[in-house]
């Protein structure tokens, strides 16, 4: 009885050096080491599957005004070249009108929208989904794009967790304004002029971001935003404000294993004209 003892906390402590090994292997690797891996691993992804849920909510003041949706956005997508098949559920509040469906592809840079209760696809003129959703939806699908981040990449925080890692990234004011102004700068200026992001002054409740990664792969296995913000106009003195809240999820995953993406006969044919 006392050899079976000896033997098993012998194997006990032999686990435990093992374990303690690992870890101290792991404690070279930084947050950017793990950022520059999963650049270098979505670069290579033939294919990939996400699934969004983006919750929008903003008021103003002057005029007062306030809207809330929350999309529900599924796609598979071929990277190679890129082929987007993707299916919208919007979920407006009940003030801001009746909830929808629709359907969307990308297909040789073009974007053709058909709502499902319509015949006829409709193609948005810009060619980018940031026309429907905002910048930031853009950047995130359909994988999410860690060179929007180039510039924050030295403060994400690096956090251990069982299937990786978590970099997570609290902004600060200043990096909130930056962070819109890249924002602004991906989207060619449509969203907000560059002279009014100068002459905003946010308050931050929240405004965090959350990237997993696989310790295997080092594919972007999720993303995580959580904004809530008030910002004031210093280029007007009639108490104009606003309030956004967003929260978006996205989740990864079918790397490499979705189905070809088979597009609408109608839409390939006004993709040739």
């Amino acid at each position: 009885m006392n050899k079976v003892f000896k033997v098993f906390v012998f194997g006990l402590v032999a686990l435990l050096l093992t374990a303690c090994g690992n870890v101290e292997a792991k404690q070279g690797i930084t947050a950017q080491d793990i950022f520059e891996k999963a650049k270098e691993a979505s670069a290579k992804l033939k294919s990939v599957r996400t699934q969004i849920s983006y919750d929008d909510f903003w008021a103003t003041t002057v005029p007062e005004e306030r809207y809330s949706v929350k999309y529900e956005m599924t796609s598979d997508t071929m990277l190679q070249p890129e082929i987007v098949k993707q299916d919208i559920k919007v979920l407006p509040q009940l003030l801001n009108g009746e909830p929808w469906d629709a359907e969307l592809y990308k297909v040789d840079g073009r974007v053709f929208i058909k709502n499902t209760q319509k015949q006829s696809w409709e193609e948005l003129q810009s060619g980018s989904i940031a026309e429907l959703f905002g910048s930031m939806i853009e950047n995130v699908q359909p994988t999410l794009d860690l060179a929007f981040f180039n510039g924050f990449k030295n403060d994400f925080v690096l956090e251990p967790i069982d299937y990786g890692y978590n970099l997570r990234l609290s902004l600060s004011r200043e990096q909130y304004k930056e962070l819109k102004k890249i924002l602004f700068l991906s989207n060619n200026g449509s969203e907000t002029d560059p002279d009014i992001l100068d002459g905003e002054f946010p308050l931050i409740n929240k405004s965090e971001i959350v990237i997993g990664i696989d310790s295997k792969t080092f594919y972007v296995t999720d993303f995580k935003m959580t904004l809530d913000t008030t910002t004031y106009s210093m280029l007007r003195v009639d108490g104009n404000s606003h309030r956004v809240k967003q929260t978006i999820n996205a989740v990864y995953s079918h790397y490499d294993i979705v189905d070809d993406v088979k597009v609408p006969a109608d839409v390939l044919e006004a993709t040739a004209n």
